[in-house]
């Protein structure tokens, strides 16, 4: 037996109904990624505990910044190789290209964290790791996805964002969330 779709009615016209893969569907909660000109978002993140509360809006209010937003600590691509990278480069990104801090953004909590950085370094104190427990940072810059397949819930896009003074002015955002190629650090260092 064959599926008969129902006829729509639209400006005398008589057509099928769109299917549901071809319809764009509305949602009042989606936030565009983030993109230059923008603001980074007044929302707390966290540093070595739950205590730890940093406002990023105001770390970055003046001075050049690297975010680096990665799905999961101890991950093995944020491991091995995207944080590590960043870890690597610091010493030039500071020296070289004028960049005051690089800052780790995962979902992961303050403790995780914590440890993830004693694990992969601090190059100097140069690169921070910050919890974003909640996702409200990552979710405000429009950079969280459904990773329920990876990790069980949502996470970070894997992404790199330039901030001067408090504002985006170039984003690195990996087109399949989880890839290492457009935000790894040896890419964004050649465009600064």
């Amino acid at each position: 037996m064959a599926l008969r779709l129902p006829l729509v009615f639209a400006r005398n016209a008589i057509r099928a109904p769109a299917t549901l893969s071809s319809r764009r569907m509305f949602h009042t909660t989606f936030v565009s990624n983030v993109i230059a000109g923008d603001r980074v978002p007044a929302v707390p993140l966290y540093g070595s505990s739950p205590g730890d509360e940093v406002d990023l809006a105001a770390l970055t209010k003046e001075g050049k910044f690297i975010l680096v937003f990665v799905p999961g600590a101890f991950s093995p691509g944020c491991s091995s190789r995207h944080v590590p990278g960043y870890v690597s480069l610091a010493p030039k990104f500071t020296s070289d290209k004028g960049v005051s801090g690089i800052y780790i953004i995962s979902g992961n909590d303050a403790f995780v964290m914590n440890a993830w950085g004693k694990e992969l370094g601090a190059a100097n104190d140069k690169v921070k790791y910050l919890a974003d427990p909640s996702l409200a940072f990552v979710s405000a810059l429009g950079l969280d996805f459904d990773a329920s397949k990876f990790f069980g819930n949502r996470r970070s896009k894997r992404a790199a964002v330039l901030v001067e003074d408090g504002t985006v002015i170039k984003t690195w955002i990996e087109p399949d969330n989880t890839g290492i190629s457009n935000s790894e650090a040896k890419s964004v260092i050649k465009e600064l």
